[in-house]
């Protein structure tokens, strides 16, 4: 009795020493403040995901971003998530942030502070989901709207990596 009450004594430290909750941050920034991020990560390699809480094929894919980040960060590889929910909807913003913290997405995340017209001018698109690719030298390589092919993504972040 006293072996299997030292051995459940011995694994309650275990147990209470649970994870530490993830940090997740929801930063908001202009469309300029995201590019010249863009450009200060010369060096690595980074992909954007741009995605919105309204968006079922944005939070389909999201978890298989957040794969890619925990299996090639250490090789050099930058996740920055963008939101591009509506950045004056108080209600938007919480459930973008809880979506982030849910799936455990600790790299950068941010919400575009820019009306809508301005980012989807600049990307020629209406809306998400959108991937971008970026090289060590910041050329933009790879580029996915609406349908993405997660296994094509991360085939091609494996290349560019690798380059």
């Amino acid at each position: 009795m006293r072996r299997i009450l030292a051995l459940v004594i011995g694994l309650i430290p275990a147990t209470l020493a649970a994870e530490p909750p993830t940090e997740v941050r929801l930063d908001s920034v202009s469309y300029s403040e995201l590019a010249s991020e863009l450009k200060s990560l010369k060096g690595k390699t980074v992909l954007v995901d741009v995605w919105g809480t309204f968006c079922a094929p944005c939070k389909e894919k999201f978890p298989k971003v957040v794969g890619l980040h925990e299996k090639y960060s250490r090789q050099g590889l930058t996740v920055i998530s963008v939101s591009v929910d509506p950045p004056d909807d108080v209600d938007a913003r919480q459930a973008a942030r809880a979506f982030l913290a849910a799936r455990r997405a600790t790299f950068h995340n941010v919400l575009l502070t820019d009306k809508a017209e301005v980012w989807q001018d600049k990307w020629k698109v209406i809306g998400p989901p959108l991937l971008f690719l970026f090289d060590r030298e910041g050329r933009l390589v790879a580029r996915w709207d609406d349908k993405v092919d997660m296994a094509e993504v991360e085939k091609r972040v494996a290349v560019v990596l690798a380059e």
